[in-house]
C-alpha cells in the first residue's frame, strides 16, 4: 500500500495527460493486436517468473502490481516488431488497477511531464479480457483464461481496485481509430463525445 501511496502523484499526472484531443491523434496508431498479444502472454509468465511472490500467506497484490508493471514494460520494449518505433515504453499503474503505457523520453520509468500516453490497459473481469485503447480511441480485446494462483491473485486485486474506483471495462466496446475519429467529430452527445 506504501507503494501505491507513493505512485500517488504520479497517477494523477497520468490520468490527466491521457486525453483524445483532436491533436492527439495520429496518423500511425500503435498496434493493439501486438499489445494485445504481448500483455497476456506477460500475464500467463507472470507466475513462474516471480516464483518468490508465490505460497506465503503475506503476499503482496500491491508489490504484484507494480512487479507486473514493471514485467509488462520491458516486454513491451523488447517485443519485436517493435511496438513503438525507436522509442522507450513506459508503464504506469492506477489506481483502478488500469496501467497506462506511456513515451518514456528520458528512460526513467517514471512518468513525467510532458510524456504522452500511448495506450491504457485495463482488465475486464466480467467477461474475461484484457482491453487495449489507444490515445486515438481505438480499442481492442483479447480473451483471458485460467491462471495460476499468484497471476489470479493479481487479476483478483486489479478488479477490487476496479470495484473501489467505479471504474467498468465491462462497457468498453472494439472500434478502429477510424471508428473513434470519426464518432469524436460527429457532434453527437448522445453517442460518447
Amino acid at each position: 500500500m506504501k507503494n501505491l501511496i507513493r505512485l500517488l502523484p504520479i497517477v494523477l499526472i497520468a490520468g490527466c495527460n491521457f486525453s483524445s484531443s483532436d491533436s492527439d491523434l495520429i496518423a500511425n496508431d500503435i498496434d493493439l493486436n501486438q499489445v494485445l498479444d504481448v500483455t497476456v502472454e506477460t500475464i500467463y509468465a507472470f507466475e513462474g517468473n516471480h516464483p518468490e511472490l508465490t505460497g506465503t500467506q503475506d503476499s503482496d497484490p500491491d508489490g504484484a502490481f507494480l512487479q507486473f508493471s514493471e514485467d509488462l514494460a520491458v516486454n513491451y520494449n523488447a517485443a519485436t516488431p517493435a511496438i513503438y518505433e525507436g522509442k522507450q515504453i513506459g508503464v504506469i499503474p492506477q489506481e483502478d488497477a488500469s496501467l497506462i503505457a506511456f513515451d518514456d523520453t528520458n528512460g526513467n520509468a517514471n512518468y513525467d511531464e510532458g510524456e504522452d500516453a500511448l495506450y491504457l490497459i485495463e482488465v475486464d473481469g466480467e467477461n474475461s479480457r484484457v482491453i487495449a485503447t489507444s490515445r486515438s480511441g481505438a480499442v481492442n480485446d483479447s480473451r483471458i483464461s485460467g491462471t495460476g494462483l499468484l497471476t489470479g491473485m493479481l487479476i483478483g486485486s486489479m478488479l477490487s481496485r476496479q470495484r473501489a474506483s467505479g471504474a467498468n471495462p465491462a462497457s468498453k466496446k472494439t472500434q478502429t481509430a477510424k471508428q473513434a475519429r470519426s464518432r469524436a467529430g460527429s457532434g453527437s452527445h448522445s453517442r460518447g463525445k
